[in-house]
């Protein structure tokens, strides 16, 4: 019943992909990013265009930056906000054509429900964002044939944070029997990263960094890179 989006049976998976991500997976992304001090010093916003319960935009919103969130259909949780919510749209993210506002993308985008489509997720951030793209993907996401004109030609990454500790992401929609049962949240199978791109500086073929985050048992080793944050 795990249900994780590169594992699970077609009619295990969410239809349009919803998979629920812990939030600490994006607040290894804001720790090592240097809290997004350069989005801060210059007034930038953050967008999640996959925005689904929240999870991911938790931190940003405690954080007190202007949040968007927007998605296909509205399933914001609000308990996952201390009072503040994202300021929601209903889009498809694929046929936006700007952003809300100056900002930097980062979300869980959806993977499979349509080929290719968490590529054309990132290739549409990266014509929108005004500093950075951080899209949290499986691992084994950037072994592939397909999308090595994207890594290794159009846009290589600047950089990819391994999560150390595997996250578990089931389906939104499985999350209830799966808490009644005892386990959700437990028993991941996937390996996940995020990968990072910099549109105000574009890092040029094979320079892409590799960088190992830390467990969350070792929070006080989760610094901000250098040269990256």
């Amino acid at each position: 019943m795990r249900g994780e989006i590169s594992t699970a049976r077609p009619s295990l998976r969410h239809p349009y992909d919803w998979c629920v991500d812990e939030s600490w997976v994006g607040w290894q992304l804001f720790r090592a990013l240097g809290e997004f001090r350069q989005e801060r010093e210059a007034g930038e916003a953050i967008w999640d265009p996959s925005i689904g319960s929240g999870r991911t935009m938790a931190t940003f919103v405690d954080a007190g930056f202007r949040v968007f969130g927007s998605d296909i259909v509205n399933r914001i949780d609000p308990d996952q906000f201390d009072g503040v919510l994202p300021e929601l749209f209903s889009a498809d993210f694929r046929e936006c054509e700007q952003a809300p506002a100056p900002c930097s993308i980062v979300g869980n985008p959806p993977y499979s429900y349509i080929p290719r489509i968490a590529e054309a997720f990132v290739r549409k951030a990266l014509t929108l964002a005004t500093r950075r793209v951080c899209m949290v993907l499986p691992l084994k996401w950037q072994a592939s044939q397909e999308r090595y004109p994207l890594f290794a030609e159009d846009f290589p990454p600047q950089a990819i944070l391994v999560l150390t500790q595997r996250p578990s992401m089931p389906p939104g929609d499985r999350i209830p029997a799966l808490e009644a049962a005892g386990r959700a949240f437990k028993g991941a199978t996937v390996d996940y990263g995020w990968y990072i791109w910099n549109v105000r500086e574009p890092t040029l073929p094979q320079q892409t960094r590799i960088v190992w985050l830390p467990t969350l048992a070792e929070p006080e080793k989760l610094l901000p890179i250098e040269g990256i944050a």
